[in-house]
């Protein structure tokens, strides 16, 4: 019985949905007739709707909204539109006349408007999904159209035009969201690959911290079973046994700290990755403070893969550098962390035999670098050198490009990735990455604008 209820009330409410949209159309088709526009007009509408859709980048629409004026009616215009820090920007193809006072956003809340010879109409978008623009509107303004008309608009000319107006701002409206779902998706698959790259495939690690963990605890129980069924008598016996539990418990610390140290950089990094406002944004969102980038990044870094550089047989010198080197910088802390441990993630897998005398070695480097930005513009750099040949010379230009593995990768998992990370996240922060060779071996280095400490 309550089935056919539910039954009967979605078909009450599409019959309901049904006649709201008829009604919707006779408005439409009253409207129409009592505009009484011209076939010229109408197939300007039509024009501009059809291109509209036709072309794909906002600079045609752009373009699109002007022209279709000029070819139908012989319409001088321009379109202002909001960007992302709220000012009014000139839109227009360099045509025709420009305005001697270009329009404020404050002017977007106004109605149409004549001023100095100008017919001023501000372009409105939907009223639903606003929030989701990359723009912010004035109340739902998204720019102005300024049209310059040599002869004196009648009131049916003002009306097309602001009808006009109405229609490129839908579709200007329409433009914006599609871009920005675009660009959401396009971040929510890099997003996927991070997260990949950064959390999942290094917590593998986890599983050889766990096995050495159990080979720890297997030991003890062993120890255990000498003290309790053993010949405890014997005072050799004994004295073995307490040197075994004194030997497992330093190694045991050392295995929780290991664990615990990799838990909180994996825990950070995902709390990191997954801030609300790079959802919201479509792209990721610094959350800048002041850090000693030492202190804070490389050291913690380094010592997080030490461990599993040594196991490779890799010499780690920990970061060289001068007491006085300046180090403080403006950054995401969660982020840059990240930088750092994919060229460590890369050492571990891409570290070679030095050419001269075999051995293995790694090292960083804290670099002051003077006017690195222009003139007066220092930066701090971390180098990450790693021993072995050179990066081929035709690899060299495409390091940091997404999904590029180079000839030096065979045998070694990757996805081409972790790279092309480092330098979205650093050129967010208005830095610098590259690649050089020198007598160390493979420097893979970023450099980030040196920050005077707050007042």
């Amino acid at each position: 019985m309550s089935s056919l209820t539910e039954q009967g009330r979605a078909i009450t409410a599409q019959a309901a949905g049904y006649a709201s949209v008829a009604e919707r159309i006779g408005a439409k088709v009253s409207d129409y007739g009592s505009y009484g526009f011209s076939p010229r007009q109408t197939c300007a509408l039509n024009v501009f709707f059809d291109l509209a859709q036709e072309f794909d980048s906002l600079e045609d629409l752009y373009s699109l909204a002007v022209l279709v004026l000029k070819q139908f009616f012989d319409l001088e215009a321009e379109l202002y539109t909001l960007d992302p820090s709220g000012s009014l920007v000139r839109r227009s193809p360099d045509l025709g006349p420009t305005t001697a006072t270009p329009p404020l956003p404050g002017e977007l809340a106004d109605q149409p408007a004549f001023r100095d010879g100008e017919y001023r109409i501000p372009v409105r978008g939907r009223s639903a999904e606003r929030s989701s623009l990359p723009v912010t509107p004035v109340g739902d303004a998204l720019g102005m159209l300024v049209v310059h008309p040599r002869q004196p608009l009648t009131d049916h000319q003002i009306l097309y035009l602001q009808k006009y107006a109405n229609r490129v701002g839908f579709q200007l409206h329409n433009k914006l969201m599609f871009f920005k779902n675009r660009e959401h998706i396009r971040f929510i698959r890099s997003l996927v690959h991070d997260i990949g790259h950064n959390v999942i495939v290094p917590n593998m690690y986890f599983k050889l911290l766990f096995r050495q963990l159990e080979g720890k605890i297997q030991s003890m129980s062993q120890v255990r079973e000498t003290l309790l069924h053993g010949d405890c008598s014997s005072t050799n016996v004994l004295a073995e046994a307490m040197h075994q539990l004194g030997y497992l418990h330093e190694r045991l610390e050392e295995q929780y700290s290991e664990i615990y140290r990799h838990f909180q950089q994996s825990s950070m990094f995902l709390e990191t990755l997954l801030r609300q406002s790079h959802f919201d944004q479509g792209h990721y969102v610094l959350q800048k403070s002041h850090i000693d980038l030492l202190q804070r990044v490389v050291l913690p870094q380094v010592e997080r893969f030490k461990g599993r550089l040594e196991e490779k047989g890799v010499k780690v010198c920990m970061p060289l550098y001068d007491d006085d080197t300046p180090r403080l910088v403006l950054a995401d802390t969660g982020l840059i962390s990240q930088v750092i441990a994919n060229l460590l993630s890369n050492a571990v897998k891409y570290t070679r035999p030095d050419p001269d005398d075999e051995s293995l070695t790694m090292c960083c480097r804290i670099v002051f670098v003077e006017n690195a930005f222009g003139e007066g513009k220092p930066a701090v750099r971390v180098e990450v050198c790693t021993s072995g040949p050179p990066v081929d010379a035709a690899d060299v230009p495409h390091l940091f490009e997404p999904d590029f593995r180079g000839r030096n990768t065979t045998g070694e998992y990757g996805t081409g990735h972790g790279l092309h990370f480092v330098r979205e996240i650093v050129d967010l922060h208005g830095g610098h990455t590259g690649y050089h060779h020198d007598v160390c071996g493979n420097v893979f280095w970023f450099e980030l604008p040196y920050s005077d400490p707050p007042s």
